[in-house]
């Protein structure tokens, strides 16, 4: 038979033929997409643990070399008095060196009042200087924030990284003499996303935007005499996958969880940095109880079952 005439048998696809094949096609990419951003997340949630981890292990670090002494939630250190070369800002900014960001600290010498205007590396120098990639999680959907302040996807203890000024606005304390409950049952670290327009209270840290130059990344914070403001209660629980759409005057849009709690983008659950440096990820369903307990340092609770 000629080759011409072979050529002439063939034909093409009909059109019910083609349309049976994109069905399949797309039957085929709704079966595999769910575990496609399964993977997607669990790889998140992995990278968001590590930064933690490096978080919670950086402040002991920065603790063990200034004679235990911890970083202050937001204050002047490691002096706890005014003095030349002193650093002034927040937990994250005074763990930059312990987890390679010496660099950016260094860069940040100038002037502060808050240290009688002596030479100061200041947390306020962290201005439209890039982000540290270790302080934000990949799965924070409202990062970034858009500001020129640097912003973080996770908060501190304020139990335990409290107000530290010279002038007599709290106390900083000590590693891990202040953490009798056990480091490996008290929660150092935990998420928050860059912005958390959605408190109760109609007040926040930083007015719900987690800028971390300042005390933006708080959770159960103190008052000047060290004392908590929200200890216990449902109130105090985290936010898992708070919805986004809530806006603040001149910060525009972000999510909708509370500045005053730890939220996260995660799914059923979010990260928390214990003081031994390891990392837990918290159910969703975990209790106010053991939760209250878990960020407690020296209060004599025991965590609950649920834990």
């Amino acid at each position: 038979m000629p080759l011409v005439s072979l050529f002439r048998r063939w034909r093409g696809f009909t059109l019910i033929e083609l349309l049976v094949v994109i069905a399949i096609i797309a039957i085929l990419i709704g079966l595999l997409l769910p575990a496609v951003q399964k993977v997607r997340e669990a790889a998140a949630r992995m990278q968001c643990s590590n930064n933690l981890k490096q978080i919670a292990l950086a402040s002991v670090n920065c603790a063990d070399t200034n004679q235990g002494l911890l970083p202050p939630g937001i204050g002047i250190y490691p002096n706890p008095h005014v003095a030349p070369n002193n650093g002034q800002g927040d937990c994250l900014f005074f763990i930059l060196p312990y987890i390679e960001g010496g660099n950016l600290y260094n860069a940040c010498l100038g002037t502060d009042g808050r240290n009688n205007n002596f030479a100061t590396y200041s947390g306020w120098n962290t201005q439209s200087k890039p982000n540290v990639k270790s302080y934000t999680c990949p799965s924070d959907p409202t990062y970034p924030g858009g500001w020129t302040n640097p912003e973080s996807s996770y908060a501190y203890n304020g139990m335990i990284f409290g107000l530290g000024y010279d002038w007599g606005w709290g106390s900083q304390h000590r590693f891990p003499a202040y953490i009798s409950d056990g480091t490996s049952q008290t929660i150092f670290f935990t998420e928050k996303e860059v912005r958390s327009y959605g408190g109760q209270s109609g007040w926040s840290p930083d007015s719900g935007l987690n800028c971390w130059a300042d005390w933006g990344p708080a959770i159960n914070t103190v008052d000047q005499n060290g004392n908590p403001q929200n200890l216990v209660g449902a109130a105090t629980l985290p936010m898992v996958q708070p919805k986004f759409g809530c806006s603040n005057t001149g910060q525009g849009v972000g999510g909708c969880g509370d500045g005053n709690r730890a939220n996260s983008g995660h799914t059923a659950g979010l990260n928390a940095a214990m003081g031994d440096g390891s990392v837990r990820f918290v159910a969703q369903g975990v209790s106010a109880f053991t939760w209250g307990a878990a960020m407690t340092p020296n209060f004599g609770d025991v965590l609950g079952s649920d834990w």
